[in-house]
């Protein structure tokens, strides 16, 4: 019985570990301007390593993870320029980690970034220019 228990024991903690090392310190997110393809966008922010990405969508950049949030703007030709800030959270891992990795594991985790993770898609609508609603009605007298 005592065997039983911890194999289950051990399998629970190789299970958990730091999310530097299940996760990694980078991070791959995948962008999407809605249904309009080959718009121009710029990515920056984030890490001390600073992101400058740039790219035509649909596109899957690798950026460090961070706390920092990202700024991205997008813009096409016939289309307004849009922008948007993306947040990291803090990775459902963490727990584990500070359960089973102790304070060390943690501290790398913060230190690398690999605490943090953002949505693996980020999608930017943009809206064709003209597509503006008009408001129309009776004039005020």
């Amino acid at each position: 019985m005592n065997t039983k228990l911890f194999l289950l024991a051990a399998a629970a903690i190789a299970m958990t570990g730091c999310s530097t090392i299940v996760n990694g310190s980078n991070q791959t997110l995948s962008f999407k301007t809605g249904s309009v393809e080959g718009a121009n966008c710029d990515l920056t922010g984030g890490s001390e390593f600073a992101v400058q990405e740039s790219f035509m969508t649909p596109a899957s950049i690798e950026i460090p993870r961070s706390k920092k949030a990202l700024q991205l703007e997008c813009s096409k030709d016939g289309y307004l320029t849009a922008s948007k800030t993306v947040y990291s959270k803090v990775e459902a891992t963490t727990g584990g980690n500070l359960l089973f990795g102790g304070f060390v594991g943690a501290g790398v985790d913060a230190a690398t970034g690999a605490l943090y993770k953002y949505p693996e898609t980020v999608n930017l609508p943009l809206e064709a220019i003209g597509d503006t609603p008009t408001v129309t009605g009776e004039p005020i007298s």
